[in-house]
């Protein structure tokens, strides 16, 4: 009796450190937007695709499996949905762009200037317009052009950035950046919009390869995305934050999100 008390006393012990590990990992809830979003997020709703989920959440889920102490759930939502559950912590994090204002509701990766750590970024993408040779030709000499002389297909939702609106542009919007695409290789409008660089690298999800249509460098404008943690959640686990930052900064993202890039390209005659 003496023997089988002791022996599941040792059973219990070899089993007790392994719960605590496990219960150790802190769970970070990750939201983004129930709309695809690509490369970065696929699929739409609020279901998280298992295979082909998204570059971004293809990167979430490898600093999962690299980082010991946090266990990532994803959540989708309407984007403003995230960023109002972010500043009242119902969720933990999202990945954004850096805007004013915006460090009000979430933690960003700071520089010595207070000022986003371009290098702590999870993502780093130059957007281009995209045409013909006419359209870059003419796009050159715009200059002299004082009323909307150029049509630009752009998805729902997508938006001009400032640098845009102020150029001579006239905005049709489209469904779906495929349908924008379509338009663009049908003539129907003169240009569009793609990301044209991932980091340093050239990349293009343009899916027609017997057109003249290429982009026009340099992008009009970067954009870098930062994993951003909810104000709670950093302060309870700045050590935690820190090393989700370090692994990122450490990691070469840019394959991942031209992978999701080619994978985009149908053929197409």
């Amino acid at each position: 009796m003496q023997f089988n008390t002791l022996f599941y006393i040792f059973i219990f012990l070899c089993i007790v450190p392994i719960n605590v590990a496990n219960a150790a990992a802190k769970k970070l809830l990750f939201c983004y937007e129930d709309k695809e979003i690509a490369p970065m997020f696929l699929g739409t709703g609020q279901e998280i695709p298992i295979q082909r989920p998204g570059a971004s959440a293809d990167v979430l889920r490898l600093l999962d499996d690299a980082v010991d102490g946090v266990d990532i759930e994803f959540v989708r939502k309407p984007w403003r949905r995230c960023l109002k559950d972010l500043e009242s912590n119902k969720v933990n994090a999202v990945i954004a762009s850096f805007r004013e204002g915006r460090e009000q509701i979430a933690v960003y990766p700071m520089d010595e200037d207070a000022k986003p750590n371009a290098q702590f970024a999870i993502s780093k993408f130059g957007s281009c317009l995209l045409g013909r040779d006419k359209f870059r030709s003419q796009w050159q000499s715009r200059d002299k052009f004082n009323t909307k002389t150029f049509t630009i297909a752009v998805p729902s939702g997508y938006g001009l950035s400032a640098v845009l609106k102020k150029e001579p542009l006239f905005v049709h919007e489209t469904v779906s950046k495929e349908n924008a695409f379509e338009l663009l290789n049908k003539g129907v409008v003169d240009s569009s919009i793609d990301i044209c660089q991932v980091d340093k690298i050239k990349a293009s999800s343009y899916p027609y390869s017997d057109t003249d249509v290429k982009a026009l460098f340099p992008p009009y404008e970067f954009t870098l995305g930062y994993l951003v943690f909810s104000h709670q959640f950093y302060e309870n686990h700045p050590t935690l934050s820190h090393k989700m930052w370090q692994w990122v900064s450490e990691f070469d993202t840019a394959p991942i999100y031209i992978d999701y890039l080619n994978s985009a390209k149908q053929p197409k005659n």
